[in-house]
């Protein structure tokens, strides 16, 4: 039978008895003084753990936006007068606290809309299975609402562009940040399951967090990895989730790993290439890489012409980043040997073989090393950048360490310009071409806010430590050039002094970079060491020549006295007689000169040597 629409109207029914009442906020006291106060048969009033009646601050700042938007139902108390919070004690809470704010900064609040059930006076039972039915509901329907919230979000920031204050406030009224409004079409495409098995585990990450780890979630220790460093941004206050952002980087690192290595078993699969597990140590195996080896009379091994003569040809895959190695599974049978090895004999050298092997096992881990350490260095290189990205874009003006930081490197060295200036800034491209590059920085200028003149130069200054201080090897120092690059040298004091300067601004380093970083100290601990050693060297040298100096201060006058015949001191003779007393008669023509001289000297006689003295009086 169908139903008309008064026939529908006459078998409606109220579901209770109540009336609608805007109440005021500061009518409300916890404490049970006021107006307005808990029920006592409130569900959340007993709960003694883990009671989440404390409002947060998204939850007072969005009631301080746009007030309460769902009425909060209240009941008659048996003291006359007195209203009590049956429904809503968190969103009262929130209100009395956004009431106070207002009050205190000089500005007008809102009311809370509220539902007074006359009929619950008194009915304790209905009161209490009102509020649990509520409360009980929005715990288990929290996963469901959280996805479906977004997904209406989605719909109305994604339908048209939304200007920033009102998105602002937008994220403010529902408790959440505008980088979650931005995220809000990733998550409400997650699966409704790995939202309800977070919630199930406690797991509490907000939209930004959800939507990067929807991304990750089939890689192995991905939610273990993302919690540890969230915790870790949480310990350091850090705001722009440096921890968060370099797990991220890692862990797509993984997925692309993961997602390479399938690819390149199914591809040697159809090649019908054999793909052998990557060992522990080579020496442990018959196999060994192609480039370790060489034929039986000493050619080196190509894989393909290897894999067109060799039954023993195969590959291994790194599991460290899913390259390809090409080996020969059992290069003694097939007739290969170690390149560097002897050539086998009637009595083989086991020693010179062992030998070798040991050298091709220490080059081929420090040819690994430095691949996976190459590629590390590179993965870091985008979380970085952005870092500096968002420094650049500031748009209010650059604080004084900035602009300090930039004078003093604008004095010290010269700027490129390039492809890295033009993306810290989002800008368009800058050219090559010298003169064109000149009209273009000029366009540059004349578009750029005065308040941001330090963003522009610090963005250049970004763009010479990445391009000339961040290559690809600058974990492993500067280039040896002495020695030649297969040496490199002490960690590039302009790359240690980055790395520096980002941390303090609040950038979270990567493994590699903490380790590049700790490597450049450990050096310029080392330095300061020589140093010191180096000064007191000098500083010992100096004493011994002062000491020295003194002794001939010391010994001079002696000499000066000393006659050249042993006489007495203390002589009444004139200075520049040459110490000698003025002889009774003509000296013996035989007579030893004053210096030392040969006896059949040429000097005339009766002149007592004196030129000779004074000539040793001047070298003293």
């Amino acid at each position: 039978m169908t139903v008309t629409q008064n026939e529908q109207n006459t078998n409606a029914e109220d579901a209770y008895a109540g009336r609608f009442e805007m109440v005021d906020p500061l009518d409300f006291d916890p404490e049970g003084t006021g107006r307005i106060v808990i029920d006592p048969f409130n569900h959340r009033k007993k709960r003694e753990e883990g009671d989440t009646t404390e409002p947060d601050p998204g939850l007072i700042a969005s009631v301080g936006a746009i007030g309460v938007q769902q009425p909060i139902i209240l009941r008659p108390q048996e003291d006359e007068g007195k209203l009590g919070v049956v429904i809503g004690q968190r969103r009262t809470k929130a209100a009395r606290a956004a009431a106070e704010k207002a009050v205190a900064e000089g500005r007008p609040y809102l009311k809370i809309p509220a539902i007074i059930r006359d009929d619950l006076k008194g009915v304790n039972d209905e009161a209490l299975a009102a509020s649990m039915v509520e409360n009980v509901h929005r715990a288990a329907a929290s996963a469901q609402d959280d996805l479906e919230a977004a997904q209406q979000l989605a719909l109305m920031v994604g339908a048209k562009r939304v200007p920033k204050a009102r998105k602002t406030k937008l994220a403010t009224a529902i408790g959440r940040t505008v980088e979650e409004l931005d995220a809000a079409e990733k998550v409400a495409k997650i699966d409704r399951k790995v939202v309800e098995e977070l919630d199930e585990d406690e797991v509490e990450f907000d939209w930004v967090e959800l939507a990067d780890y929807d991304e990750v979630k089939d890689v192995p220790g991905a939610l273990e990895t993302l919690e540890d460093a969230k915790q870790q941004d949480e310990r350091e206050g850090n705001r722009k989730r440096g921890a968060w952002r370099q797990a991220m980087q890692e862990l797509r690192a993984e997925k692309e790993k993961a997602e390479r290595i399938e690819a390149t078993k199914a591809e040697l699969a159809e090649k019908k290439i054999r793909v052998v597990t990557w060992p522990r140590r080579w020496e442990w195996t018959k196999g060994r890489p192609l480039d370790e080896l060489v034929s039986a009379i000493g050619r080196p091994l190509t894989p393909q012409g290897h894999n067109e003569t060799c039954e023993g040809h195969g590959a291994a895959i790194d599991p460290a980043d899913g390259a390809v190695v090409w080996v020969c599974v059992d290069y003694d049978k097939h007739g290969h040997r170690i390149a560097g090895a002897p050539e086998p004999t009637e009595s083989d050298n086991a020693e010179a073989i062992e030998q070798a092997a040991a050298k091709q096992e220490a080059e081929r881990e420090e040819r690994r090393r430095v691949r996976l350490n190459n590629a590390a260095w590179r993965q870091v290189r985008s979380v970085r950048q952005d870092f500096i990205t968002e420094m650049c874009q500031d748009k209010g003006e650059a604080p004084a360490h900035i602009k300090d930081w930039v004078m003093a490197n604008l004095l010290m060295r010269a700027v490129p310009r390039g492809p890295l200036l033009t993306r810290f800034l989002g800008v368009d491209s800058i050219s090559d071409d010298h003169t064109k590059a000149k009209e273009d920085i000029n366009t540059l200028i004349k578009r750029t806010a005065a308040r941001r003149y330090w963003w522009v130069l610090f963005a250049n200054i970004a763009a010479t430590y990445e391009h000339e201080h961040m290559k690809d090897d600058a974990w492993r120092g500067m280039p040896h050039y002495h020695y030649g690059y297969a040496k490199p040298g002490a960690i590039a004091r302009p790359t240690a002094e980055w790395l520096r300067f980002l941390k303090s601004q609040g950038y979270t380093l990567s493994e590699i970079e903490q380790e590049t970083l700790a490597q450049a100290d450990r050096e310029a601990e080392e330095q300061a060491k020589e140093e010191a050693e180096r000064q007191r060297r000098e500083a010992e040298r100096e004493a011994e020549r002062q000491r020295r100096a003194a002794e001939e201060l010391t010994d001079e006058p002696d000499e000066d006295q000393a006659e050249p015949d042993g006489g007495a001191e203390d002589s009444d003779d004139e200075p520049g007689d040459g110490g000698a007393e003025e002889p009774d008669e003509e000296p013996d023509e035989d007579q030893a000169e004053p210096d030392g001289g040969a006896e059949d000297s040429d000097d005339e006689p009766g002149d007592g040597g004196a030129e000779d003295q004074a000539e040793e009086s001047d070298d003293n």
